[in-house]
């Protein structure tokens, strides 16, 4: 009697490591589609979900394989070692922002002015179906000023024409895309609005920026307010905005001022100057 013919690998075995690389497939399609070829977002992280789930999945598939090959000897070893490999690379990606996560608050939209935030205006029209709301939630004001209360406006003793020049240059600066720019009318009193739309490197997430410049032609006030355009929390990311932004028109304001008090100083180094002469000569003629 010629003994049976080895068995294969089991069903499990074989198709752990087929949903592993499918997994990453996705993944890489729906990245690549999001950050390249204007891929909607709420259908890139659809997409993204699934290929976390077939992760899932994979590593499931990998156990009870190991079981298999326990019990029955089968082949398929290799290929339960390369899923488990993937899986777990896979899933990692997202495991690693969970301290983060747990530690940041779940907000989407922060602002200098939680009060009376900056508006969306040419923003709205460009936030499609699926986007969060552009009205700002008044329960997130208590929640960002516990995680981030340096988070507050620019005030400073200079024009609002002045302070509208400073953000700009910060914006061109950081090389932000700019959607929409209305300069302040002083005499109105309608403030300027720089409006901002900011993508990450990799993954091309949105996200919404708007600075809002009010005041007079003695006192200005710069306010900016930054809003994920999709998902329920940004892990720090607005907030991480708002200060790039406000850090930068800091240091293009402190680089102006000194230039004008050494301008203003001028005048009055050049009366003491000319007061000295004066007493010199008077000296002279004397003698």
């Amino acid at each position: 009697m010629r003994p049976p013919p080895p068995l294969g690998p089991s069903f499990f075995a074989r198709w752990t490591s087929r949903i592993a690389v499918f997994s990453v497939g996705v993944l890489a399609t729906a990245i690549l589609l999001h950050r390249l070829f204007g891929l909607p977002s709420p259908v890139a992280f659809n997409l993204a979900g699934l290929a976390f789930a077939g992760a899932a999945l994979s590593l499931l598939f990998s156990l009870f394989a190991a079981v298999g090959i326990w019990r029955t000897g089968r082949p398929g070893t290799p290929r339960i070692v390369f899923a488990v490999l993937v899986s777990l690379g896979l899933l990692a990606w997202p495991l690693i922002y969970l301290p983060q996560y747990e530690a940041m608050p779940k907000i989407n939209d922060v602002t200098t002015d939680t009060a009376n935030p900056p508006a969306f205006v040419a923003i709205a029209k460009l936030r499609g179906a699926g986007a969060n709301p552009i009205a700002y939630r008044a329960a997130f004001a208590k929640a960002q000023a516990a995680a981030f209360p340096d988070i507050k406006a620019i005030e400073i003793d200079r024009t609002v024409d002045e302070a509208f020049e400073a953000a700009t240059d910060a914006v061109r600066h950081l090389k932000l895309n700019v959607v929409g720019q209305e300069a302040p009318d002083p005499k109105s009193g309608r403030p300027g609005t720089i409006e901002i739309v900011d993508r990450s490197l990799i993954l091309g997430i949105y996200d919404d920026v708007v600075i809002r410049v009010s005041g007079d032609e003695d006192r200005a006030r710069i306010d900016v307010r930054s809003a994920s355009r999709y998902g329920s929390f940004d892990l720090g990311s607005n907030a991480e905005h708002v200060r790039q932004i406000l850090k930068d028109i800091v240091v293009r304001m402190e680089s102006v001022i000194p230039a004008e008090h050494t301008k203003a100083a001028k005048p009055k180094d050049d009366v003491k100057a000319d007061e000295q002469r004066n007493r010199r000569q008077r000296r002279l003629r004397r003698q």
